[in-house]
C-alpha cells in the first residue's frame, strides 16, 4: 500500500479519486467512514487533532460554512506519516515512492 484513502462511497470527491488513483495505477487502501463506526470515529479524531485539517477547523464556525465549507473528504494517508488533502500531491507523491 502507498497510501490509505480516506472518504466516503457517498461523497463525489472520493468516487473522484478513486477514479484518478486506479487510472494512474496507484496502489492504496480505503478508508470507508460511511460503512464503518469505527472508520467514522477514527476520521473525526484526524479532523479533530491533525495539523492537515486545521484550515478547515479555522472555517468551520464561520457562517457560511455550510455553503462554502468542505469536510476534508478525500484524504491521503501515506505510510510514512505524510497527510494531504489534494488528490495531485497525493498521485505526484505516490509515483515517486
Amino acid at each position: 500500500m502507498r497510501f490509505q484513502l480516506v472518504g466516503s462511497h457517498m461523497c463525489p470527491n472520493t468516487l473522484y479519486a478513486i477514479i484518478k488513483c486506479k487510472e494512474a495505477g496507484v496502489t492504496f487502501s480505503f478508508m470507508d467512514i460511511s460503512s464503518s463506526l469505527a472508520d467514522l470515529k477514527r476520521f473525526l479524531a484526524l479532523h479533530e487533532h491533525d495539523e492537515v485539517y486545521e484550515s478547515l477547523r479555522e472555517i468551520s464556525g464561520k457562517e457560511d460554512y455550510m455553503e462554502s465549507g468542505r469536510v476534508g473528504l478525500p484524504c491521503f494517508i501515506f505510510e510514512d506519516g505524510f497527510k494531504t488533502l489534494d488528490l495531485e500531491t497525493a498521485l505526484n507523491k505516490a509515483k515517486t515512492i
